[in-house]
């Protein structure tokens, strides 16, 4: 009896942790722009250990946008891709000796399209819609994702101008399988 309520909660579980495909391509865009502007952030105020960080997070993250194509697709939409997230990947590692933001901004530019387009396009065809919360006058970050939390969902950070006023809610994931990504 205790054996099968143990085994009916993992079930639960882990259906709870699932995660769609088109979801996780969205999340990895978004965290790849966080970590390439906190990157440049890094830079600007010279800390070395806070670009560092940073870039290893992106180069990883684009590299796992890379693998993510499937190998035996030869469309010419996955050649584009698998020639840009190349390109990004031959760029990116300089910045951490020459400091040079441009490349950054670059690569941010590019990915920033790459997650537009992903919306319009993937997330909308597969029925995933975003939703916003916009930052109220007496609700703070703590105030918002307390009430996510208590909703059974969480709430992500949504760059906007360069500043996080927009919330994304989302349900919570618990793994990822084969990712090894740190997002």
């Amino acid at each position: 009896m205790v054996g099968q309520k143990a085994l009916d909660a993992y079930r639960t579980t882990e259906k709870q942790a699932e995660i769609q495909p088109v979801k996780l391509i969205h999340m990895l865009y978004e965290r790849v722009l966080v970590h390439l502007e906190l990157a440049e952030e890094g830079i600007r105020e010279q800390t070395p250990q806070k670009r560092g960080e940073n870039l290893g997070k992106a180069i990883a993250i684009v590299s796992e946008l890379q693998a993510s194509i499937k190998s035996e697709d030869h469309s010419e939409a996955a050649r584009f891709l698998r020639g840009l997230y190349g390109a990004i990947l031959m760029e990116l590692p300089k910045v951490s000796v020459s400091q040079d933001v441009e490349i950054l901004r670059q690569a941010r530019a590019y990915l920033e399209r790459l997650k537009g387009i992903w919306e319009e396009t993937a997330m909308r065809e597969s029925g995933l819609e975003l939703v916003s919360v916009k930052k109220t006058e007496g609700c703070d970050e703590d105030g918002a994702a307390t009430a996510a939390l208590a909703a059974g969902r969480v709430i992500a950070p949504r760059l906007v101008n360069k500043q996080r006023t927009e919330y994304e809610t989302c349900q919570p994931q618990l793994a990822v399988g084969g990712i090894s990504v740190s997002i």
